[in-house]
This record gives C-alpha cells, structure tokens and sequence, in this order.
C-alpha cells in the first residue's frame, strides 16, 4: 500500500474519533443538565425527578402507592411509617421453616416466625418516624432539593396528618408548629416547572383542610358537640343493659 493511501486512512480514522468523542461528550452535557419525558425537555429534572412527580400529581392511590411502597417499604419500614424492620438472613429463614413444620404438628401450639423479614424497632402507639430517618435509606437520595421537599410534604399530609383527618393516632402531630412547617415547605417551594407548580398548589389547598380540621376540634360547633353527647348516652345505656 503506498503512504498516501496509508497516510489517507489514518486521517479519516483521527477525523471519526475526534467527532465521535465530541458527539459523546455533547450527549452527555446534555444527559446532566436537562431531563427528557416524553420527547419534552425540561431543564433540571433527571428521570427520578420526573417519576417522583408523576406520582405526586398522580391519583390519590397512585401517591399512596408511592409513600408506602417506593418511600417507606423499600426503605426498610412499614407502610404505617411507625415501624422498621430487617430482610430476614438464611438462617433464620430455616429456622422460619421448622418453626412452620412445628407450627402444623402443634395444632398451632408453636408460634409461627417471620419469613421474610423482622421487625425490630417499632415506635410507641401514635408516633412516626421522622422523615430524614426514612428519606436517608431509601433510593430518592439523588433528586433536586424542590423534589426533596414535595415527597417531604407527601409523607407528612399521608402520615403525620392522615390526608386532613384527625384521629388518634395523629392528634399528637395536629400541632401549630408541625402545619407551620408544612406551610413553610410549601412556599418554599418555586412556581416553576409547571409539574412542581401543579403539586404546590395541591398541598396549599392540603393546608387549608388540615387547619380547617384542627379548627373544628378546638371550636367544635353546636351539632358536633351534640352528636359526641349522643354517642355518649348511646355508650352508656349499652354498657348499663
């Protein structure tokens, strides 16, 4: 082969890597700083993100799903927010099986134990545990701090607040200073993008409703006072038959 022809390939093969490293290196400058659903783009949102969102601006089964299942089950934590628990080692998955055998012969007089997993810390009747105790184990540590703060938000209207409704379990979170932070959360965050506006909004009205709530169990009205006095009576005379 003479050196020119030689001389010809080895250039086009120096132009080909020279323009394939700049092409890779344009796709990745763009992989970082924008995030793509949909063929859309939008600056800031890498696919984390824009699954979080989803969920958040998704039905109410959907945001359920999303804090019980993907925030605090694969977190290692009960789906009620108020206990943790382990995957179980092989070991005592054997012993589960014997236990299991035992469990059957003993006509149930040997207890059964845990398969899959163990619980091991579990917190006194109406008590949850803090989100950052939750968000620092699960798999949402890479999104963007207004992200953050949206599945912070969820977690507390779904758990702490139980979507507006106040009951036993929760009466200890239906404080000032907890539905402050809350407000605090929510106008801290920006109105932009328009999924991130969406779900602000949302908890705005969220907010109305919880205050509204704690409103009716400090003043409550006439007709609810009677109605609690019905019960009452009603308890009492089925205690005194």
């Amino acid at each position: 082969m003479k050196k020119r022809e030689i001389l010809f390939i080895a250039t086009f093969f120096l132009i080909m890597t020279v323009y394939a490293q700049e092409t890779g290196n344009s796709e990745n400058l763009y992989d970082e700083d924008f995030g793509i659903a949909g063929g859309i783009t939008i600056y800031g949102q890498q696919p984390i993100d824009l699954y979080v969102l989803e969920q958040i601006n998704g039905s109410l089964s959907a945001r359920k799903q999303f804090i019980e299942t993907d925030f605090l089950e694969e977190s290692g934590f009960r789906r009620t927010g108020n206990v943790k628990y382990r995957k179980t080692e092989s070991s005592e998955k054997a012993l589960s099986v014997l236990h299991g055998v035992g469990h059957m012969l003993s006509l149930g007089i040997v207890p059964m134990k845990p398969f899959y997993e163990v619980e091991y810390a579990k917190l006194p009747k109406g008590e949850f545990y803090k989100f950052e105790a939750v968000f620092v184990k699960s798999n949402f540590k890479d999104v963007t701090p207004e992200v953050l703060t949206l599945i912070e938000l969820e977690y507390m209207l779904q758990i702490e607040f139980c979507n507006g409704i106040i009951i036993q379990d929760n009466i200890h979170y239906y404080m000032d200073e907890n539905i402050n932070k809350f407000e605090r959360l929510i106008l801290g965050l920006p109105d932009f993008p328009e999924n991130v506006y969406k779900a602000k909004n949302r908890y705005l009205n969220e907010l109305k409703r919880i205050r509204a709530a704690l409103e009716r169990r400090r003043n409550p009205s006439e007709d609810s006072l009677r109605a609690l006095q019905n019960l009452g009576n009603n308890f009492n005379m089925k205690r005194n038959r």
